[in-house]
């Protein structure tokens, strides 16, 4: 029982964090928008000044960001659900609680695919974030997030040693 507890906290922690940030990201749009410009334009990478990536368009700019905030969005709202729905099940028969597992299983794809998939590759090794003097932060924040986010999953994928009671 402890363990189906701690997962479903687990998932609504995660799920409160995709949102807390995609809900910064939606009040600070204009800020964002100019991060996203500044990643991609070239600007400030000096220890390794070609970079493979071309410099995009404006409307790639404004399709990355709503990517971005698409799958931040749909992380928290499936690890919210999941974590009410694992809530639910926790004193329930086995194969119950294994499916109800699987919306924050699914959110938790939704962060690692947004923060290791597209910020660690397309922004820090696609665009070198790494280098760029505001970049540090958010290569840092993303590969932790990410790392959250895959530890959870590790662990909410478990099945546990006993039935519940």
């Amino acid at each position: 029982m402890i363990d189906r507890i701690l997962k479903a906290m687990i998932a609504l922690v995660l799920g409160g964090l995709a949102l807390m940030y995609v809900t910064h990201n939606i009040a600070n749009l204009p800020q964002a928008h100019d991060f996203f410009v500044y990643t991609t334009s070239h600007t400030d990478q000096e220890a390794y000044p070609v970079t493979l990536l071309p410099v995009p368009p404006e409307p790639l700019i404004w399709l990355g960001m709503i990517i971005v905030f698409t799958l931040e969005i749909a992380a928290g709202v499936a690890l919210l659900w999941g974590a009410f729905a694992m809530w639910g099940a926790r004193s329930g028969a086995d194969a119950d609680f294994e499916e109800a597992k699987k919306f924050a299983k699914i959110g938790m794809g939704c962060a690692i695919f947004n923060w290791w998939g597209l910020f660690q590759v397309i922004a820090v090794a696609g665009y070198q974030l790494w280098q760029m003097p505001l970049g540090g932060s958010p290569d840092h924040g993303s590969w932790v997030f990410g790392a959250m986010n895959m530890l959870g999953l590790i662990y909410i994928s478990r099945r546990e040693a006993t039935s519940a009671p």
